[in-house]
């Protein structure tokens, strides 16, 4: 009887993970329709920073995206931008749904909505990416928070807001927070950050950085060329 019981304990075990991980490939699934409609677009965009250590003014310029993972960000001056795993880059991650595997660990709130938490673990260790935690709205098939640890930009949290073109999943504001001391910034700004760091007795890790990027004006799906990916600023 005992092991009659144990073995049953174990299937329903068993079954509970397989149902897990069904729900989190249907999330996932949402996820991946809605932005599967973007195959390029361009945007305004307005970035303000709040850097431990460093001054680093506003800025306005305009973003560039084309499937699958093509992005930039052209901006005349200084800034400091994790150009992995924004808003784009996450959906690009999960349309990946061969590299990795995921699984449903709960659900939790971000602001007033309920969100599916989903983690996604990825199959090989030879990748930037460590562990990807999501809060997917799944009534709309949004991803409203993120948490991307990597090997070698400690941990990249967002926090995704919408407007207009929710039905595309862009967003109308993404902001970033980073692990200052962690992240890979340009030299001219790492050497504010190491010195300042210093002279206040705290060390770069211990500071988290919170850029805010607002997104308006979105056009499209207008073919845009490759060109926009690598031609220099002016």
């Amino acid at each position: 009887m005992k092991r009659i019981l144990t073995i049953l304990l174990c299937l329903v075990c068993c079954c509970s993970i397989a149902f897990a991980q069904d729900d989190a490939k249907v999330i996932i699934n949402g996820v991946n329709k809605k932005f599967a409609q973007v195959n390029d677009y361009t945007a305004d965009v307005f970035m303000a920073f709040n850097i431990p250590g460093v001054k680093i003014k506003s800025l306005s310029g305009k973003a560039f995206y084309k499937k699958p993972d093509k992005f930039r960000i052209k901006a005349k001056g200084i800034f400091f931008l994790p150009k992995q795993n924004m808003g784009q880059d996450m959906n690009a991650m999960l349309a990946d749904t061969k590299s990795y595997t995921a699984v449903l660990s709960g659900r939790e709130k971000v602001g007033s909505t309920d969100c599916a938490v989903v983690n996604i673990i990825p199959l090989s260790n030879s990748g930037e990416l460590v562990i990807g935690k999501f809060w997917i709205d799944p009534l709309n098939s949004l991803i409203l928070k993120s948490q991307i640890t990597t090997r070698n930009n400690g941990t990249i949290e967002t926090y995704n807001s919408f407007g207009a073109n929710a039905a595309l999943g862009l967003p109308s504001r993404i902001e970033v927070r980073v692990e200052v001391g962690k992240f890979k910034v340009p030299k001219m700004l790492a050497g504010d950050i190491n010195k300042n760091s210093k002279q206040q007795g705290n060390t770069p890790a211990s500071k988290t950085g919170v850029i805010k990027i607002d997104f308006s004006n979105y056009k499209i799906n207008t073919k845009l060329k490759d060109v926009v990916f690598t031609e220099k600023d002016e």
